[in-house]
This record gives C-alpha cells, sequence and structure tokens, in this order.
C-alpha cells in the first residue's frame, strides 16, 4: 500500500508540472539597429527557444527587405532602379501602400520623405547654423504629391531623385509578421510578447504589464509615468522627442521632422499609441509627434480600435477617451504637474554595451550600484539577470553583486527587468539614474562612494569597474569613464537635488 501510494504522488507530481507553462525571457541587442525582447509562455524550454528561434529568423529575413540602412535591401535597391516595380516582394508593397494611406490620412503629418529633412539637419548639427527656410521649402515643395503610384505594372517612383526611409513602419511592420508567424506555426502557443526598441505586440488572453517610459526619466529600472495590463492581442507603438535628435547652438532638437515645414518637433515629448497591428501603431505614434493635439485626438477618436497618449513638452498629458487606466474627460488637458523638475538631478550614468561579434547577440548580465566607505551597496540602479532556465544559477556570475544579500533577495522578491513602451534607442545604448536616495528610500549623506559596473556574459567574459566618486552639494560636469571588452562610452555626471538641471 506504501509503495502504491509513493508511485501515485510521483505520478501526480509529474502531470502537475507537466501542465504548468512558465514565461521564458530572451533578450537581444542589435536586433534592426536596436534591442529585442522576446516574452514567450511554455511548458517546456525547447519549445520556448524554438519559438525564439523562429521569431529571431523572420526578423532577419525582412530586415534583409524593408531596412533603410542596408544598401543591398531590396527597398534600396528598388529605390535605385535595381529591382523592377514588377517584381516587389508582397512584404514591400504592402509596406509602401500602408504608407501612401497614412500620408493622406495625418494630413501629410506621415510621409516616408522625411529622411530628405533628416540629412539637412545633420549637415545643419556637423556646420552649427541653422537651416534656412528656402532650403527647408526647396525639400518640401513636392511633398504634396505622393512619392510613389502604383497600377498594373507594380509601384513606381514619382521621382527618382527622392529617397525615403521606412524607419516609421517597417519596425511595427515586422512586429506583426512575426506574430503572424508564430501564430501559424505555433498554434498552442497562447501567450507570446514581442517588444522592439520599446515598440511592442502581443498575442494571447493572459495580461501582461506594460509601463509607459516616462520621456522626462527615460532612464533604465527609473518609474514609468503610466502602466498598461494588455488582457487581449495588441500593439503599443512610442514615438518621442527625447533621446534623439540634432544639437545645435547647444540645444537639442527632435529627430522628428513636420514633413510640412521641414522643422523639428517641438510640442509633443512622447505619443504612444495602442492599436490593432504594430503598422498603424508606428505610424500613428510618429504623425501624433506631428500633428497638434487636438488634431490627433480628432483623429483618434475617428478611427476604430485605436487610442492615444500624448505627454507634452510642458509635462501634462492628453490621453483619448479610451485609454486605458487614464480618465480624462474628452479633449481634456489633465492637471498633472510637469514631470520635468528634478528628473535631471541625481547621478546618471550612459553607457554602451560592445558587440562581441557581428550580427545580433545576447544581452550580457549586468549590475549598476553604488558603495558607499565601507563597500556596502547602498543603492543598485540597474540590474539585469537572465530569468529563463537555469535562472538564478547564472546571477552568480556577478560575483562582487550576487555576494550581497540584500541586492539578491530584492531581485528573488521582484522582475527587475520589466517591459517598457519608449522611444527607440540605439543598439546597446542605455541610461540609469540614481536618485539621491539609498535602497530603503532615505537621503544618502554626503561623501566618498564607489561606483561599480559589474558585466558578465554566458560562455563570455566577466569585467568589473569601480570608479571613485564625491557625492554631496557639488555638481560634477559630464565625466569618461575608459571601458572594456564588455562595456564602453561610459560617463556619468551628477546634479545635486537642491540644485536645477541645465
Amino acid at each position: 500500500m506504501k509503495n502504491f501510494l509513493l508511485t501515485l504522488i510521483v505520478v501526480l507530481s509529474v502531470d502537475i508540472r507537466d501542465v504548468i507553462a512558465e514565461i521564458h525571457h530572451f533578450r537581444y541587442e542589435n536586433i534592426i539597429g536596436t534591442s529585442l525582447e522576446l516574452q514567450i509562455e511554455s511548458k517546456h524550454i525547447t519549445t520556448a527557444c524554438q519559438i525564439k528561434d523562429t521569431a529571431v529568423l523572420e526578423i532577419s529575413r525582412l530586415e534583409k527587405i524593408l531596412s533603410s540602412y542596408h544598401s543591398d535591401s531590396e527597398f534600396n535597391r528598388w529605390q535605385r532602379g535595381e529591382v523592377a516595380s514588377t517584381a516587389l516582394s508582397s512584404e514591400l508593397s504592402t509596406v509602401l501602400k500602408r504608407a501612401e494611406y497614412w500620408r493622406k490620412r495625418t494630413y501629410g503629418a506621415f510621409d516616408l520623405r522625411v529622411e530628405h529633412l533628416h540629412k539637412l539637419w545633420n549637415r545643419a548639427e556637423h556646420s552649427g547654423n541653422f537651416p534656412t527656410a528656402a532650403q527647408r521649402h526647396s525639400l518640401i515643395a513636392n511633398f504634396t504629391e505622393a512619392p510613389y503610384q502604383w497600377n498594373s505594372t507594380g509601384i513606381v517612383l514619382t521621382d527618382p531623385g527622392i529617397r525615403m526611409n521606412l524607419n516609421a513602419l517597417a519596425k511595427g511592420f515586422i512586429l506583426d509578421k512575426v506574430c503572424e508567424l508564430i501564430s501559424a506555426k505555433y498554434s498552442s502557443t497562447n501567450n507570446f510578447l514581442i517588444n522592439i526598441g520599446g515598440d511592442l505586440r502581443k498575442l494571447g488572453s493572459s495580461s501582461w504589464n506594460v509601463g509607459v517610459e516616462n520621456p522626462f526619466a527615460p532612464y533604465e529600472g527609473e518609474n514609468t509615468f503610466s502602466e498598461l495590463r494588455l488582457a487581449k492581442p495588441m500593439a503599443v507603438a512610442t514615438s518621442g522627442s527625447y533621446r534623439r535628435g540634432f544639437t545645435i547652438e547647444n540645444t537639442l532638437h527632435s529627430h522628428i521632422i513636420d514633413p510640412r515645414t521641414g522643422l523639428p518637433t517641438s510640442q509633443i515629448r512622447s505619443a504612444t499609441v495602442l492599436a490593432a497591428t504594430a503598422m498603424d501603431a508606428d505610424a500613428l505614434a510618429t504623425s501624433f509627434s506631428v500633428l497638434p493635439v487636438q488634431q490627433t485626438i480628432e483623429l483618434t477618436e475617428s478611427i476604430k480600435n485605436v487610442e492615444c497618449l500624448l505627454i507634452l513638452a510642458n509635462g501634462r498629458a492628453v490621453a483619448s477617451s479610451g485609454w486605458p487606466g487614464f480618465r480624462l474627460a474628452k479633449h481634456q488637458l489633465s492637471n498633472v504637474d510637469s514631470m520635468e523638475p528634478d528628473t535631471k538631478t541625481g547621478l546618471r550614468i550612459s553607457f554602451s554595451l560592445n558587440r562581441p561579434q557581428e550580427g545580433r547577440y545576447r544581452r550580457p548580465y549586468v549590475a549598476i550600484w553604488l558603495e558607499d566607505g565601507d563597500g556596502f551597496p547602498v543603492k543598485t540602479a540597474l540590474l539585469w539577470l537572465q530569468v529563463e532556465q537555469p535562472g538564478p544559477r547564472w546571477h552568480r556570475d556577478l560575483t562582487r553583486w550576487y555576494r550581497n544579500d540584500r541586492a539578491r533577495k530584492l531581485v528573488e522578491s521582484a522582475d527587475l527587468i520589466k517591459t517598457v513602451a519608449g522611444a527607440t534607442r540605439g543598439p546597446g545604448k542605455y541610461e540609469t539614474r540614481f536618485d539621491g536616495n539609498d535602497n530603503s528610500g532615505k537621503p544618502l549623506a554626503s561623501g566618498r562612494y564607489t561606483l561599480c559596473i559589474e558585466v558578465a556574459r554566458e560562455h563570455g567574459t566577466y569585467q568589473i569597474i569601480r570608479k571613485s566618486i564625491m557625492l554631496g552639494p557639488k555638481a560634477i560636469p559630464l565625466t569618461k569613464i575608459s571601458g572594456n571588452v564588455e562595456v564602453g562610452g561610459i560617463s556619468y555626471q551628477y546634479t545635486p537635488p537642491s540644485s536645477k538641471a541645465n
């Protein structure tokens, strides 16, 4: 009888484990010029890895068709006349037709020809002189007409001298195609989320929490402005003027340019869009960064299954009537105070993850923290660990960070790697911030601290950088730190909480 009960318990244990699905996380750098995050719910890690490989291969296939950066992509070869209009792939044809649809629907706020304006402003940044009105107008003179037409012979450029860029549309289309392929090939996979550079799409009925980045504090580990709970298949895209741009006369001007005026946008700090497809969310997020607020809200309300959240340059927010969890009267600005003060204070660190070889690569484990004079870690600002199997045993690769029991418990009680929708960053480029408080939320005393940056790559190298820093009432200007094989482009600057950042 005892043996029978023991056998029954073992069988039940196996059956229970077999039906429990886990969320497997995968993160890569240098995917179509930015980062990739995958979250896959599966009972077995082998199945999750198969789905991951399928997604990455599909991204690579589509990048060869749609990339604006690779000279040998189908899109660029077509612009040079090296691909016949009758020979265009269905993928490129679909994206071009949708781009023209949104050009008309957004009153010209969306236009692939903005690439010409980007080049003009890049030259201006190098020369230090603003583009003249005549220079801008000469480029946009023909923007009221379509850049190409399609007929029985295919899609034909109306002006072969014009160069276009698919950046504001292709990423969303790739997200959609990956989800379409996963749905068809792995029908039993009910829950799947893909995030490319802050734009994402999900499959399945499980709820996923997604943070909307605060554009005034776009730091890794910082509190998000708003949080979405996605309970059904949908897409989220964010466009913003806060991460990239043109610096002229010591002022950063948005990389998002109004194709109707040739000027960088200035009113909208970030625009986040919910839509049924990522391609539409992507195009609309860019358009809503250009259009006046009232026009954006009216357009949103006229399109089925589309919602938006705008954060303006003055720190206030406005949302469409159906934006989840953000109750505002239609077209009514919220009473949110400006988010800009104090978000540039504290100790800010910028860094980039070096690419160990050509192509995509898994993101390493990274910990960034401050130690006091006794070597005690008073605050962890950033912690990236592997959370899929084999899980915690790899945490020990961050040897100095792992030694501290307090920090170790922190990661065991919460997933510090959150899904965040935000403006696209460059591949491997990140920023994080110490807000001036310790792990318990108390202000750090003035004194000397050690900034620690620890990086460990599975099957790769281990590196640690330690830099002594005096934190107190005196500001520290932008200071560079020498990198290593894993991390580079390191710099920091400190603004005391009592002073205003420039």
